[in-house]
């Protein structure tokens, strides 16, 4: 970072306190003004007009019913419920890519069809292409709409485009609709080097595809009809993700299943096909993967090694996955279907399952079909409501069978929450309106004057929940809602709620209750969602049989003790990926990372870095990586050890643990892989003494719902930020700063981004020059305090990802953690949010805005033996950090594990190959730009301690800002002479013996280039 002119930099830092000054004065005079409006209020007749929700909207530029959201406003359910027109029933109309695309969309068409036979031609479209296209419909009616596609990129994440009709979108659904892709199953098992049976890597099926118009969380298992009325229409495609072909349209008539009398005729005959659920052929997730449990009741089980024996609950469990089995029939006639399976998560709440055979679903009775909880595995055969034994006529010959997991018949539930979430969210905000954000116990301030409904409002969400759990109970054939587990959280947000409703003018005082505090009524709903929406199915056999045949059992006791003595007699020896299991002339490698990363790793390892070296490894599981420090005293150190965090190093290099890897001569190209900030905790004097493995990236994240409702731009600097925050503060919302969710510990993470924004360091060029009260150092840490005191942020937040979920914090700069968590744990916000580049500090000579943030997650390190093993070491070095096999391996972890298994990986150049999500890919990359570590150094574990301990002064005691810096300055100093002195820098009397150079990014250049 390049220092500015001082006299400049004094007038722009003037400058600058006097701008965030007068935005504080803006936020405090806007608090005081509804202080004293309600204060005035509150003293006024009995007569007092009613809170006026239009009036109040005018003069804060929000209605209170825009909150319900448009998602809700415009969703499928709502505008459905309008549709006037009959439901088509003619025969399917077929519109083809030939005689609907014209003009500039010309370009998009292409005649490689890829042996598609309903066009000569189709449309090869990819991210952020859009195409209009002429729809000629014959009659008035609501129709089902299909599209055939053609997936043909690498890439695992489904198709997702938006839909509009004639410029509008038909319903909130069609904003995102997903097209998922077939995944074929290894034809044969996969083993690892120790004969465990591993999952297998799945391969993606282009092909010709088919699917209806649906919405991508599955709530309907049907596809949706759209109200289209005769005549000319224009249906606009906008992609998001994926690079496909796009067939013809399709408008059908909706598909009714109806109840068959056929399908409960006997099933004679002693038949019985037994399918082994784990060997599903087709998929249309990858990460759907078949596991190895233990259980006398699965089959096959051994007691020495790993078999797949399962469908993994833990993959198979989200509406709308489906797998596929083939098998054969040797008789012609009928026969039942049963299923050996666990379903343990949903406590007292049945599992909905779509049964199919040869791609349809032959009953209705096979739609949305319950699977009971039970914790152990259940034997079943599928029956009616009124228990009789369901039958499916099939012919001599190949079959398929598909199991689907649906959502259907918890719908309801589903979108009752939606709604009253939306509705305590705007109540929330009104309250908030009403009493402002300084609640005082002393003034009486009756609410319901201003709300008059209030009451009635939270009462009739709370018989709306009871309903909920009513119907529930009665679902699953109980008269007490209470006795459905499953359905707990949304009783507990009743009771809230009839507490809250009980002294509706308390509510002022208790208005956290409702959405924003971590137990709040929200909260509780939203925690509901997660659950429900967990549908994890584990299936060890599928039967297909007749009455005649005997369906097999579990192992019988003297067989399961047997076979337990055996297991237990063999977990003394061959211990898989263990440190005491291992051939010392490898190179050995320890992996602090769970057991599926390993087997990836030790997989790819074996098919290809020892094929094309010659170099054996052995991977071993560390559990903790303390075990490193404890391994050094022993002397019993791997060669090298990779996942541990990145701070770690430092503190084995100074105590000479470590092989300095710019002994090597391909230094260079192996670190220049690497953005160059993340690179400076590798650096001691002029050594680099670690590799980064991965990275935890910061963005800015924001609910777009919510800012467009307020008419609010997302935020590109600091200043811009708070800016806005009168207009977020005044409705009850915040803004949340990584700082807030340490707790303890303010680590550099959260202490030094603003510094480095504002152009200070915390060192000049060596150990004993602290710079942490300079000019440039002081005014960042001021600004990060000043977050907290002046403009009110939380200053602790354990739970970010709770809170952005119900609304109240609108924006926040957050990690990788909770970008994975939001995307894949938050369906009830999808579409509703999005991330943007950092908001930075603008650079007064450039005028850039400086966007720094840390980055630093896991490294790797080599520890030091001899010349020819370090050699090897490096080679294995030198191959896990190339950005081919990091993107290999993020996306076949991704691939067999599912989406929120995504590898950050350090490597910019194989990240921008992984899995993401296109747009937020970009932004990632750029973002990682701007990576800054601060230095680490002997001593430095006091400078991130005392930076911790004077921001938790000033800002929650009250402590002034410069005083507690000098403090920190001598503490660090007196810290650091010490373990200078300890190490051979400084003698006794603090003579200076040699110097320890600062690491920065400018030393991180010279050994580098």
């Amino acid at each position: 970072m390049k220092k500015t002119d001082d006299q400049n930099h004094k007038i722009v830092h003037k400058k600058t306190v006097i701008f965030r000054r007068t935005l504080a004065c803006v936020l405090a005079a806007t608090m005081m003004f509804q202080f004293l409006q309600t204060d005035v209020s509150a003293d006024t007749s009995e007569a007092v007009t009613a809170y006026d929700n239009t009036e109040t909207a005018g003069t804060t530029g929000l209605s209170d019913k825009e909150y319900s959201g448009e998602r809700l406003a415009t969703g499928y359910t709502t505008v459905s419920s309008g549709y006037r027109l009959p439901v088509y029933s003619g025969e399917d109309v077929v519109i083809k890519v030939d005689d609907s695309v014209s003009g500039e969309y010309e370009k998009l068409k292409t005649a490689d069809t890829k042996g598609y036979e309903g066009s000569s031609s189709v449309l090869d479209l990819t991210i952020g292409d859009h195409v209009d296209m002429e729809v000629n419909v014959p009659q008035d009616g609501q129709y089902v709409i299909s599209f055939d596609y053609f997936s043909y990129d690498e890439s695992i994440l489904p198709i997702e485009f938006g839909l509009m009709i004639d410029g509008e979108y038909p319903f909130y659904e069609s904003r995102s609709l997903l097209f998922e892709t077939s995944w074929l199953s290894p034809e044969e098992t996969n083993y690892d080097r120790y004969g465990n049976a591993i999952v297998g890597l799945p391969e993606k099926w282009m092909r010709w595809e088919k699917k209806e118009l649906g919405d991508a969380s599955y709530r309907y298992s049907q596809g949706l009809k759209t109200e289209l009325t005769a005549g000319k229409h224009v249906f606009s495609v906008n992609v998001s993700e994926g690079s496909f072909l796009l067939g013809n349209i399709i408008l059908s008539a909706p598909r009714e299943t109806a109840a068959a009398p056929d399908y409960y005729q006997a099933a004679d005959g002693d038949e019985l096909i037994v399918i082994e659920a784990e060997d599903f052929y087709l998929r249309n997730d990858s990460s759907i993967h078949a596991v190895g449990e233990y259980d006398s009741a699965i089959s096959p089980l051994s007691a020495t090694q790993t078999v797949l024996n399962t469908v993994d609950q833990d993959s198979f469990g989200t509406a709308g996955q489906k797998i596929t089995y083939r098998f054969n029939v040797s008789k012609t006639g009928y026969y039942r279907l049963g299923m050996n399976y666990r379903q343990s998560e949903k406590n007292g709440f049945p599992v909905f399952t779509n049964l199919s055979i040869d791609g349809e679903i032959l009953n209705a009775d096979f739609r949305d079909y319950p699977l009971d909880y039970n914790t152990g595995y259940e034997t079943v055969t599928f029956r009616n409501k009124a228990g009789e034994k369901l039958s499916v006529y099939l012919e001599a010959g190949e079959h398929t069978l598909s199991v689907e997991i649906s959502s259907e018949p918890i719908r309801y539930a589903l979108e009752s929450v939606d709604r009253i979430m939306s509705g305590v969210n705007d109540l929330s905000l009104e309250v908030t309106k009403v009493a402002g954000t300084n609640k005082d116990k002393y003034r009486d301030l009756k609410l319901t004057r201003y709300i008059p409904d209030v009451q009635d409002r939270i009462y009739g969400w709370v018989d709306d929940l009871y309903d909920v759990a009513q119907k529930a109970a009665e679902y699953v054939g109980k008269d007490d809602p209470e006795d459905v587990a499953a359905f707990g959280y949304l009783l507990i947000a009743a009771d809230q709620l009839k507490t809250l409703g009980d002294e509706p003018d308390e509510l002022v005082y208790r208005v956290g209750e409702l959405s924003t505090s971590v137990n709040s009524v929200n909260t509780q709903m939203a925690n509901f969602v997660t659950l429900i929406n967990d549908s994890n199915l584990a299936i060890d056999r599928i039967y297909v049989f007749q009455d005649g045949a005997k369906l097999p059992g579990k192992l019988n006791i003297f067989g399961s003790v047997g076979l337990s003595i055996r297991r237990f007699i063999h977990s003394f020896f061959g211990q898989s990926y263990s440190a005491s299991n291992v051939d010392e002339s490898h190179v050995q490698v320890w992996v602090n990372r769970p057991r599926q990363y390993v087997e990836i790793m030790q997989k790819m390892i074996d098919d290809e870095f020892t094929p094309a070296t010659g170099i054996e490894v052995d991977l071993s599981i560390m559990t903790d990586a303390n075990k490193l420090v404890l391994s050094n005293a022993s002397g019993d150190t791997p060669d090298i050890a990779t996942g541990i965090n990145y701070a770690i190093p430092f503190e084995l290099g100074t105590r000479g643990a470590l092989v300095d890897l710019t002994k090597f001569e391909d230094y260079r190209e192996v670190f220049g892989r690497y953005s160059e900030g993340m690179l400076v905790p590798s650096v001691i004097g002029d050594s680099l003494i670690s590799l980064p493995e991965t990275m935890n990236f910061y963005l800015l994240f924001y609910r777009k719902d919510i800012l467009d409702k307020l008419d609010l731009k997302v935020p590109d600097t600091m200043d811009e930020l708070i800016a806005e925050m009168p207009d977020l503060k005044m409705r009850g919302l915040n803004v949340y700063y990584p700082t807030a969710v340490m707790s303890g510990m303010r680590n550099f993470h959260g202490t030094t981004p603003l510094i480095f924004q504002h152009d200070g360091r915390l060192y000049g060029d060596t150990a004993l020059d602290i710079t942490v009260d300079d000019e440039e150092a002081v005014e960042g840490f001021t600004y990060l305090t000043e977050l907290f005191t002046l403009y009110n942020m939380p200053v602790d937040v354990p739970n970010f990802y709770q809170h952005f979920r119900n609304g109240d914090l609108v924006m926040g700069i957050a990690d990788f953690n909770s970008y994975n968590l939001i995307l894949n744990a938050a369906p009830e916000i999808a579409n509703s949010w999005d991330v943007a580049l950092v908001p930075g500090t603008v650079d007064p000579d450039s005028g850039e805005v400086l966007r720094y943030m840390s980055g630093g997650a896991e490294s790797t390190v080599m520890f030091g033996s001899n010349d020819e093993r370090e050699q090897r070491a490096w080679e294995f070095m030198k191959w896990w950090s190339d950005a081919d096999v990091q993107a290999e391996f993020g996306q076949t972890l991704q691939i067999m594990y599912g989406d929120e298994y995504m590898w950050p990986t350090a490597n910019l150049e194989a990240f921008a190959n992984l899995p993401y999500p296109t747009k937020d890919k970009q932004i990632i990359l750029e973002q990682s730009k701007w990576i800054l570590e601060a230095p680490r150094l002997l001593g430095s574990y006091m400078m991130e301690r005392e930076m911790s301990n004077a921001f938790n002064d000033v800002v929650v005691n009250g402590e002034t800002l410069r005083s507690r810096i000098d403090e920190v300055v001598k503490i660090v100093r007196r810290e650091t002479e010490r373990k200078l002195e300890e190490f051979g820098y400084l003698d006794s009397e603090g003579k200076v013996l040699r110097e320890y150079t600062i690491p920065d990014v400018e030393r991180v250049r010279k050994i580098i280039k």
